[in-house]
């Protein structure tokens, strides 16, 4: 229960929170503010699980008298504390006017994706402790990931590429759009600063 808990909600709904975030903004598709729900609640219900398990696993931990498993603990209480850290973030996030809200748009990337690095190392730490059930778990959230990897790239790509066609369209328009050229001159057709000068429009 301690593993299947935490590859659900850690490993797999708070990776899914953080492509809602990343591709749902203004790429492929603009989900304002339809994202952000989606993405705080697939973090806080990905942060229940997780800290069950979590909870679970300090059990096991003290339960266990003749095995000592220091790092997956070690990994495990940090991944707690930065999942924590993310929450209380969302409680005093900054407006879009505040200028710190780019202090924190740092932090809570950053943070982010840190955890993204953590959680898989740590859940495979834990599937080695499964022995001799560890292969049917590993090819199991081997699949989530690759899974999630090849909706990540496809995100991407359409992300680039409505990207690089907007940017062309945009490019085409200002170089089809006619350019407007102002030339003073005075009544015998050359300027002079003196005399008072007319505006002569060309069309390009």
């Amino acid at each position: 229960i301690h593993g299947i808990l935490n590859i659900i909600g850690w490993g797999t709904l708070l990776p899914i929170g953080v492509i809602v975030a990343r591709y749902f903004k203004q790429f492929p598709i603009k989900l304002d503010p339809c994202w952000y729900y989606f993405h705080y609640s697939c973090q806080v219900v990905a942060y229940i699980l997780g800290t069950t398990g979590w909870g679970l696993g300090l059990f096991l931990g003290h339960e266990s008298k003749y095995y000592t498993f220091h790092s997956h603990r070690v990994l495990g209480i940090c991944i707690f504390g930065f999942t924590t850290l993310q929450i209380l973030a969302f409680q005093f996030k900054p407006t879009q006017e505040d200028e710190y809200r780019k202090h924190w748009n740092v932090y809570h990337h950053f943070l982010g994706y840190a955890l993204l690095v953590m959680i898989p190392v740590n859940i495979y730490k834990g599937i080695k402790l499964l022995k001799p059930d560890n292969i049917t778990w590993k090819w199991t959230y081997n699949g989530i990931l690759v899974l999630l990897g090849v909706v990540v790239l496809a995100f991407e790509i359409v992300t680039w590429a409505v990207f690089l066609y907007k940017k062309c369209c945009k490019k085409t328009v200002e170089e089809s759009s006619p350019r407007r050229v102002e030339i003073e001159e005075d009544s015998k057709g050359q300027t002079n600063e003196g005399s008072s000068p007319r505006k002569i429009e060309i069309q390009e």
